[in-house]
């Protein structure tokens, strides 16, 4: 058993994740588990924090269009930051969901019901909206040596970008900022 090589309920989503054309990852199995109690059935759980280059083949064999939704904790975010990584190696970019109060989908769709939780993943944030969420994190943005950090790390982002189309306009957002 080796968890960095398996997607739990992998079997169950694989086909509603080709039919809708979206797959939807999240850590553990009690959320993929009350997913299903709502409808959202072309879900999949990494079984904890650390997602490998093997499960992104496997989420790559069945849509490009992919959906993290990890808890809200920093074990959360930095299996985010990870899967986020496997992806770009593939040429994937995946969307993030962000839940409120940190919380995990579990969590969250008992608290926040189903519409609530659509409306999450039909506007989940893309990879670089979600980069800047984490450098804004802990920062005073109106604090010049604050700004000027969260600049240059944001830069630094934008330069690691393949698309020149998708660069232009992250500059053009972060000059405007």
């Amino acid at each position: 058993f080796k968890k960095r090589e398996i997607l739990y309920n992998y079997h169950r989503a694989k086909e509603v994740a080709r039919i809708k054309k979206q797959i939807i990852i999240m850590e553990g199995p009690m959320d993929v588990i009350r997913a299903y109690t709502i409808g959202v059935t072309n879900v999949v759980a990494s079984l904890g924090t650390a997602f490998g280059s093997e499960q992104a083949m496997l989420v790559r064999k069945l849509s490009s269009n992919v959906v993290l939704c990890f808890d809200g904790d920093a074990a959360g975010l930095k299996a985010t930051k990870s899967a986020i990584e496997e992806f770009a190696k593939i040429g994937i970019q995946p969307s993030v969901i962000r839940l409120e109060d940190d919380s995990d989908p579990d969590e969250y769709i008992k608290k926040y019901g189903k519409d609530s939780f659509l409306e999450k993943v039909k506007n989940a944030m893309n990879p670089i909206e979600f980069k800047e969420f984490l450098l804004k994190d802990n920062l005073d943005m109106n604090n010049s040596i604050d700004m000027a950090n969260y600049a240059n790390a944001m830069i630094e982002e934008i330069k690691k970008m393949d698309d020149e189309v998708l660069q232009e306009v992250s500059i053009t957002k972060l000059s405007e900022e």
